[in-house]
This record gives C-alpha cells, structure tokens and sequence, in this order.
C-alpha cells in the first residue's frame, strides 16, 4: 500500500509542476505583452523589460499554484477511475483516508508553497517591480532617446532626434521648450551627445542654433552657436517618497510598522485585514483537495456518472478559492469580518474532512450527468461546424 501512496503522490506532483508550468507561462506573456510598451515605446533594455515581467510572475503563481494542484488530481484520479484502480484499491482494503494521504500531502506541499509567497516572495517582487517603475520613469535618456519621433516628455516640451550612431551620439535635433510662459526656445542641432556630469544629465548639442520668442511680442532671436550644453535634469520626475502598499509589504513588514506610523494610521483596517489574510492563505490549497477528493475519490464503476463527478469536483474546488476571495474582499472593507477569513477554510476543512473519513459517497445524479455530456456534444459539435477564419468549415 505504501507503494500506492508514493506512485499516487509523484503522479500528482509532476501533473501539477507540469500545469503550473503551463499556466505561469500563459500569465507571464500577458504580463509580457501589456509591458512590452517598454522596449517599444520607453527604450528600455531587454534584461529590464525581462526582469519587471517576471517580478510580476510570483503573486500570480500563488493564485494558480492550486487550481493546477487540483487540475492534477482530476487527471490522475480519472485516470484511476477509468482504469477501475479505485475499485481494485477499495477491494484490498484499502480505507478512503489511506487513498487520500497522498494527494493530502500534495496540498500541504502547495500550502507551504503559497504561504511563502504570500508572507514573503510576492510582496518582496511587488516591492521590486514597484522600483523598477520609478526608475524607469525617471530614465530621460530611455525616454528621450527614440530615433524618429517627437517625444512629449512634459507639458509643452517635445524633443526629437533623426537617428543614433554607434559610437552613441545622435544626429539631427530638435527641441522645443515653451515651459517659459513668458519665452519659448527652440534649438536644432546638428548632432549631440548625453553626457553625466556634476550630477546632472546634459545633452550636448554641436553646430546648431536658438530661437527665442517672446510670447507677449511675437519677437524672435537666433543665436548660432558651435556647442552648447542643455540641462536634462530638470526633466527629471522628482522620486516619490510615497510608502509601499499594504499589499506590496512583506508579512514581517506589516507586522513590525508602527502603530503611529502615518500610512498605517490611515489605513488601519486594512492592514489588520492583510495580516490575518496572509495567515489564512495557506488554508485553502488543503480545502480545495478535500473538495476535489469528496466529489472525485470515492470507487465507482465505469458505468457511473464519472463525468459529472469531474465537473463537479472542479466546480467545489473553484468555488471554495472564490469564496475565500470573497472572505478576503468583505474583510478588507470591514474590519468585523475578519473572523470570518479564519472561518470559512477551516469550516470546509473539517466539513470535507468529516464527509471523507465517514464515508459519506455523494449521490451524483445519472440524469445530470446525462445532460451535461449532452451539452458538451453540443457544443463541440458547433465548433466543428463553425467556420474558419478563412472561410471553410473546421
């Protein structure tokens, strides 16, 4: 029996290692995709653009980590439905609990997994990615530097360059500055370069000249000059000493602010509800393999309504992570609810827990199961018949 338990516990595993691996990367190219802006439009080097699409990966994970864990037990516990192992299981005197142990002990794996990236290594990156943000808005060079466009970097000031050389200096500039309410300066160059120097960014521009014109006259001045040196740094956003967000700080971080910190004065309530949702957070990857188990785990035969219990035990297992959404989402508007964040997981724990350890088979409706395959034939015979994008039946 120990045998069993161990083919049934790696069989789990590597489904589940696999799914998550196909789903954090179905996440990580829409984050990729959304950010991408930043190669495109901000100049931003390939390893920055990697590094603030992958900070956003950890959180999510910890939101897929497990629903993959309970994709994988449908799959191997189908499996065994199909292949009568349950039956043949059940038959040697196998108990439920025994059967359970190793899926059991896949959710207390994911646990530990989740509750670590949400005491620690999902705000850590949230913290990260937050720094990187600032850093690339405060990047003028990247934001400045992008051959063949007028750039609006501030209120009425545009810069333009015809492209960029090898050895870094540009060619062809043109800057319009009309910040001044009184004067507006127009500069064109031939050719210049980003220099830092003194703490400051400047763009030296070579053979060139300036316009001044007077707002209130209309009158011009053109100064031709051989080099001239303009200052940057005044384009640069002043860095935000704005505190993180309750949900970007670590668990220790929201433990040890102050309680006459400023920020968490405000926000008292919500870090109350942040605390006691990271301690709870951890719960719901057990419930969720309880749930799929009750409705999953039980022997039947291959003339059963095994396909409405699959559906069934995804729809229990979404619904107990909605529900603690849920929980997690009333908490956070109201302090009194917070009870209930402890509450919910352990009430479905021990209602699930119960149910399996007595016994207690729930009773799937054949009919159910009829209307749903009915269904599902419906529906796959109507994407066959549609039609393709470029005409054609599928």
């Amino acid at each position: 029996m120990r045998r069993i338990g161990i083919y049934l516990f790696r069989q789990t595993m590597g489904w589940s290692i696999a799914i998550l691996g196909v789903l954090t990367g179905i996440v990580w190219v829409t984050q990729a995709l959304r950010r991408f802006d930043l190669v495109t439009a901000k100049g931003q080097a390939l390893l920055t653009y990697l590094a603030m699409t992958l900070l956003a990966i950890p959180f999510l994970v910890s939101i897929v980590a497990p629903f993959a864990l309970v994709f994988a037990m449908i799959i191997v516990l189908n499996q065994m439905h199909a292949n009568s192992e349950l039956i043949a299981i059940n038959a040697a005197g196998q108990s439920q609990r025994r059967t359970l142990g190793p899926f059991l002990g896949a959710g207390l794996l994911a646990s530990l997994f989740v509750a670590w990236i949400a005491m620690w290594a999902g705000p850590a990156s949230m913290q990260k990615l937050r720094d990187y943000t600032t850093a690339v808005r405060a990047d003028v060079i990247a934001n400045i530097a992008q051959p063949g466009r007028f750039v609006e970097i501030d209120d009425d000031f545009t810069f333009h360059m015809r492209n960029r050389v090898g050895d870094g200096s540009i060619r062809g500039l043109f800057i319009y500055d009309a910040r001044d309410p009184d004067l507006t300066y127009t500069y064109t160059a031939e050719q210049g370069r980003f220099i830092e120097a003194l703490g400051k960014t400047l763009m030296v521009m070579e053979n060139g000249t300036i316009e001044r014109r007077r707002a209130d006259s209309g009158a011009s001045t053109f100064v031709a000059f051989g080099s001239y040196a303009f200052d940057l740094s005044t384009l640069q956003p002043e860095v935000s000493d704005r505190p993180y967000e309750v949900g970007e700080r670590t668990f220790v971080q929201l433990i040890e602010t102050p309680a006459d910190d400023p920020y968490r004065a405000e926000n008292a309530d919500r870090f109350t509800a942040e605390i006691h949702n990271r301690l709870t957070t951890g719960l719901y990857p057990v419930a969720m393999v309880l749930a799929a188990f009750y409705f999953l785990g039980f022997p039947r035969s291959t003339r059963q309504t095994r396909f409405v219990a699959v559906i069934t035990a995804l729809f229990a297992a979404c619904l107990v992570r909605l529900a603690g959404f849920g929980a997690a989402g009333v908490a956070a508007n109201s302090v009194a609810a917070v009870p209930l964040l402890y509450l919910l997981p352990l009430s479905l724990i021990t209602v699930f827990a119960f149910a399996i350890a007595a016994g207690v088979d729930p009773q799937l409706s054949p009919r159910l199961d009829g209307i749903l395959r009915s269904a599902a034939a419906r529906i796959a015979d109507r994407v066959r018949r549609s039609p393709l994008p470029g005409g054609g039946a599928r």
